[in-house]
């Protein structure tokens, strides 16, 4: 046996990644749509004021976190499809946390100006909140996530790395932000052919942040952290990454289900 992965932490992991999967698909009601709105519930308020609706179905999540969970899966993707930075562990240059500020800034106001505008009907920025609007700050924001996520996770787990930023220069950064600015346009555009596309997507966005964060957390916990070499040999934290993403994501809808009843509303908002 892999000195990596002794049997309790492979079986352990794997009987609890197997009954979150089979939870998932007996606990929460058909269809497909359906089921990943309670994904959503997890993370989500899901107004509907909030959230877009493609060929008359909302969407798992609202305008905002349609972008930041979008945003960060396709940064993601970016960095380790891409621009094939698999290994590379230093974190951003002075200059790129700036920038990286600046969009949570922006996410950060243009929430508060959403929210004060909706509960006292006072607009603090002076202008009124728009969906697009919250699916570019939301987008921004989950691009920012990524930048930050993938050196933390390749720098946690990766024993082979390279010192080096993943977003070597402003080239590289300009080209991701046309990519995900890209993304939030085609969104936007709330075409009926999208619906499974961007709705399946999202839940993925969701379920990755949190399956890589479990990850991270169940290798700095056993003191594992940079003994991988490669993604097979990895196999193990992603399972218990899954295992705490569905304990995350269960939990949450647990808790939301008890004090609001509903998956759908919130009393006194809606």
């Amino acid at each position: 046996m892999n000195k990596l992965q002794p049997a309790f932490w492979k079986w352990t992991g794997v009987t609890l990644a197997v009954a979150a999967l089979l939870a998932f698909v007996i606990l929460t009601p058909p269809p497909l749509l359906r089921k990943i709105d309670y994904i959503g519930a997890a993370v989500c308020h899901r107004m509907p004021t909030h959230s877009f609706f493609v060929d008359g179905h909302q969407l798992p999540v609202c305008q905002r976190c349609t972008g930041t969970f979008t945003g960060a899966l396709t940064g993601l993707l970016f960095h380790w499809g891409i621009l094939r930075r698999r290994r590379y562990q230093r974190f951003p240059a002075l200059w790129m946390w700036g920038v990286l500020a600046a969009c949570f800034a922006f996410w950060g106001l243009d929430g508060v100006n959403s929210m004060t505008t909706d509960q006292f009907g006072v607009s603090i920025l002076g202008y009124a909140p728009q969906p697009w609007l919250r699916l570019l700050t939301g987008t921004l924001m989950g691009m920012s996530m990524s930048v930050v996520l993938v050196p933390a996770f390749n720098l946690t787990l990766w024993k082979d790395g390279v010192d080096e930023h993943p977003l070597t220069d402003w080239k590289d950064l300009l080209l991701l932000i046309l990519v995900e600015l890209a993304q939030a346009a085609l969104i936007y555009t709330l075409e009926p052919w999208l619906l499974y596309p961007i709705a399946l997507y999202t839940t993925v966005g969701v379920t990755a942040m949190f399956i890589l964060l479990g990850a991270m957390v169940w290798v700095m916990a056993l003191g594992y952290d940079q003994r991988y070499a490669s993604w097979r040999q990895a196999w193990l934290p992603f399972l218990w990454g899954v295992a705490f993403a569905a304990l995350v994501i269960g939990g949450m809808d647990a808790v939301r289900l008890y004090i609001l009843g509903s998956i759908d509303r919130i009393p006194g908002v809606m």
